[in-house]
């Protein structure tokens, strides 16, 4: 599940994914996401993924989610702040594959932490 929360007072775009990320879901989780980067000026904001809930991924999603670090990096924010998940296997998988491709975000454990960071 993925949900969007746009702070606009506060200048955060929140994402909130959880559960196991599905193939089908990517295009809905693209046309969200970029009809809310078209309101706001990212620049200004800072981008939090709260991932603390999110499920190991399937070897054949990796690709998917490298692409979604990319598509973060590409827009410009401000800052972006990554919630690390809960589960183990997932936190490895996800600072595995930022390493490998120079992911420019800062890793927090908790969703308040990436707040305090912002």
């Amino acid at each position: 599940m993925i949900t969007f929360d746009n702070k606009a007072a506060e200048k955060k775009l929140v994402i909130t994914v959880s559960g196991f990320i599905r193939e089908e879901e990517g295009e809905a989780f693209l046309n969200d996401y970029n009809r809310h980067i078209g309101m706001i000026k990212p620049a200004e904001y800072t981008l939090i993924v709260d991932s603390t809930g999110l499920s190991a991924s399937k070897p054949e999603m990796l690709p998917v989610l490298e692409g979604c670090f990319r598509l973060y990096m590409s827009n410009g924010f401000k800052k972006i702040l990554m919630v690390r998940p809960s589960s183990t296997i997932s936190k490895i998988q996800m600072e595995k594959l930022a390493k490998s491709i120079d992911y420019t975000g800062i890793f927090v454990d908790k969703l308040e932490d990436a707040f305090n960071h912002a």
